[in-house]
């Protein structure tokens, strides 16, 4: 059959353009699979070759994310020395001083029949230790040793771009108050409770969480902290220009709030850990942790596995460098009597729990 050339034209346009868009299309496929698998060799043949050694000087990504804290003093050792040192005498009576107190003060308060709070504990069955992870308390050094004590090896934990909250919880979740309690209870167990002056920590979170605000749902906290109080600072100390809370507004956000509700952060140690309920064997403390730490290492017979990560401390010294005393005058300087009592009123069971002094900040803050 003869078709006239204005219909055969037509015929050709319409089966010819499709095919040559589907041949284009394979076209480009088989040119970047081609790159793709070039690149591949020519990586593959690169990693066989000669490796260049790692300048471990250049902070990994596990030690990055340690370095992201502490802003107001330090959590972590004060020694470079990679081995444990045997507990004295004096280390020992202090650690049994500090749970006597603490006991001692939940009977004062009547806080014995305290409800356990689980869902901050890590249960180590294999090594004996539970601990109760309180954020800018020392977390970062014990949250590597139980990622250490969970059979990560180093160089992967120095190169992984997970957190160490992550890795850890993949091996120690969330027990249950029947397993944490039956486990507290087994003889031979440590449960280890790190606390920190509470005035320091809570000056610490906010610096870190709020005065900077980088994490998204801190930024949607401090425009509401600063929309509800910003007013009433303004008053107190003048104009202010800074786009996120002052610490004034900070604190009269927390005194106007159930501590129950409060950010993990900035929880009293007292509700986020229960104490009362739990009945630490070992209370350290930052500003001992070193020694603090030996004595559970040496104890549990795991000085050969947490060996010291040797990182330079300087408990005085905010991470800018700041005098952490300079810097608690100038921030609770903002405070008046009323919002420091109102503080205290929320921290003070911590304060006196755990032997810390609050007296010096009434001469901190304004008449």
């Amino acid at each position: 059959m003869i078709f006239p050339s204005k219909r055969l034209r037509s015929r050709i346009k319409t089966k010819a353009f499709p095919c040559l868009r589907c041949g284009a299309k394979t076209l480009t496929f088989l040119f970047w699979a081609t790159l793709y698998i070039v690149v591949m060799k020519m990586t593959l043949l690169k990693s066989s070759g000669t490796q260049t050694p790692r300048d471990w000087s250049i902070p990994d990504n596990y030690t990055k994310w340690l370095l992201q804290g502490p802003v107001l003093g330090d959590d972590n050792e004060s020694d470079a020395t990679d081995d444990w040192l045997e507990p004295d005498n004096a280390t020992v009576i202090e650690l049994e001083k500090r749970v006597v107190r603490a006991q001692d003060v939940c009977r004062q308060r009547s806080l014995q029949t305290q409800d356990i709070n689980s869902k901050e504990f890590f249960v180590d069955h294999a090594h004996n230790i539970v601990w109760c992870n309180i954020f800018k308390a020392a977390s970062s050094t014990w949250m590597y040793n139980f990622n250490i004590l969970a059979g990560y090896d180093k160089k992967f934990l120095a190169r992984t771009r997970h957190t160490p909250l992550t890795l850890a919880r993949k091996k120690f979740p969330r027990p249950s108050e029947e397993e944490l309690r039956d486990t507290i209870t087994t003889p031979g167990v440590i449960s280890l409770l790190v606390v920190r002056e509470p005035f320091v920590r809570l000056l610490s979170a906010y610096r870190d969480k709020l005065e900077n605000i980088t994490p998204p749902y801190y930024r949607k906290l401090a425009r509401k902290i600063v929309a509800e109080h910003r007013e009433a600072a303004t008053k107190a100390l003048g104009p202010i220009t800074s786009f996120g809370p002052t610490f004034r507004e900070f604190v009269a956000h927390l005194i106007s709030r159930p501590a129950a509700a409060f950010d993990e952060h900035w929880a009293p140690y007292h509700q986020f850990c229960t104490p009362c309920a739990v009945n630490f064997t070992v209370i350290a403390k930052v500003e001992t942790l070193a020694r603090d730490s030996a004595f559970v290492a040496q104890r549990l017979g795991l000085a050969h596995v947490l060996r010291r990560r040797g990182r330079r401390a300087v408990v005085n010294k905010s991470r800018d460098g700041r005098d952490t005393a300079a810097l608690l005058r100038r921030y609770f300087g903002q405070l008046d009597r009323r919002m420091l009592a109102g503080l205290l009123a929320i921290y003070g069971v911590d304060f006196d729990m755990f032997g810390y002094d609050a007296g010096v900040y009434r001469r901190y803050v304004r008449e």
